[in-house]
């Protein structure tokens, strides 16, 4: 009898425990605020250089009972191989992890971008991170992450003098929803104003959220409206220069990852399609409220997520359609780490190499993606005695 007590009120415990770390994002809706921002609040730039690479880590996973020191060491590892001017984080970074743990993470990220930018001689290494469903359960309020953050961000051109190498940008008070919702114009010229500065490239990072409740348990949730909204207005508003290519990092997949990998089996040549592997059904979110025509008609060529550990590669949508305006590039990063569940041989990270002067029909080519889209997959050995 007693035992069965203790069984319960352990239960109990556990139970509150973990509702009391998901509360604090499942309730987000609550955390909207008020503010109105312009779209020109939540721009930050970077200098582009033809062969600009961005480095793209998912699914860290890392918590109080990860070793960090080897954790990252692996990243360290990561960054070293592929020299990146922008290192995107693209969500579950954490679970279950402690303030120290999201602290020294970003200690990290900084020293490894700041020692970077001087082995090139002042050519920036910058990191950019978005969050996923795991992020906020952990022991910390909702905002900490943020902060933390915001303590290696500064003003455009002062990261060298400042230390500060974060791509970031945040309002507690505005009124999207989620905490993520900034973008990155890869620029000719940083000192120049936006109706008058050359746009190559420009990264939206956006949080693809948490959980939605479904009654009596918890899907994933979605890109909301005025999210999708906002990457809208950006496109329509932000700067004078509307011909560049977009790209967004984000966490959660949509919909069309699953009908990409479709047409990708149905097709008679799948190598003119896409690269990669698909060993688990695509995690989306709990229902298709459009957000992948939303953010295409923000200019948003190609997308880029995690979520989904044995996932991986890059899949143009929409291969066979004639009209440019279908097509994209749908693609998973590679899980960066071994904490929580992972294939061995498909663990290590994904390199984007965006080039001067491209097309969109030579964005969106299969040998574009073959050259500048590189997925490592080795990076288990990293583990091993």
């Amino acid at each position: 009898m007693k035992k069965t007590i203790l069984a319960t009120l352990v239960l109990s415990l556990t139970v509150a425990l973990l509702s009391g770390c998901f509360s604090a994002y499942r309730d987000a809706p609550k955390d909207v605020g008020k503010t109105d921002y312009s779209v020109d609040k939540y721009r930050t730039t970077m200098k582009f250089y033809d062969d600009f690479k961005i480095l793209q880590l998912t699914d860290l996973h890392l918590g109080i009972e990860s070793n960090m020191a080897l954790q990252l060491e692996v990243v360290k590892n990561a960054i070293n191989e592929s020299s990146p001017d922008l290192i995107i984080l693209t969500g579950d970074n954490f679970m279950y992890a402690s303030k120290g743990v999201v602290e020294s993470l970003f200690l990290f990220l900084n020293e490894e971008c700041k020692s970077l930018t001087e082995k090139r001689g002042g050519r920036l290494t910058k990191f950019a991170v978005t969050f996923g469903n795991h992020d906020n359960q952990g022991d910390y309020p909702r905002y900490f992450i943020n902060e933390v953050i915001k303590s290696y961000a500064t003003t455009d051109g002062q990261e060298i003098a400042d230390s500060k190498y974060a791509a970031f940008v945040d309002y507690e008070d505005d009124n999207l929803f989620g905490m993520t919702n900034y973008y990155i114009d890869l620029v000719d010229d940083r000192t120049k104003a936006s109706d008058a500065v050359d746009v190559k490239y420009r990264i939206h990072i956006i949080d693809s959220n948490t959980y939605h409740y479904m009654g009596p348990d918890y899907d994933y949730d979605v890109v909301h409206s005025e999210q999708l909204e906002h990457a809208v207005e950006i496109f329509n508003s932000a700067t004078k220069d509307r011909d560049y290519i977009g790209l967004a990092f984000f966490h959660i997949p949509f919909y069309e990852y699953q009908e990409a990998w479709d047409q990708y089996l149905a097709s008679d040549n799948p190598s003119l399609v896409g690269q990669g592997e698909y060993r688990e059904h695509v995690l989306y979110g709990y229902e298709n409220n459009g957000s992948y025509e939303k953010l295409r008609a923000a200019n948003i060529l190609a997308f880029f997520c995690g979520h989904d550990h044995i996932n991986y590669g890059d899949f143009i949508y929409n291969a066979q359609s004639d009209n440019i305006d279908d097509k994209a590039i749908l693609s998973y990063g590679v899980k960066a780490t071994n904490q929580l569940y992972h294939d061995t041989d498909m663990i290590g990270y994904k390199t984007i190499t965006l080039k001067e002067g491209m097309t969109k029909e030579e964005f969106l080519s299969i040998e574009n993606i073959k050259e500048n889209f590189i997925n490592i997959t080795g990076g288990y050995e990293h583990y091993e005695d």
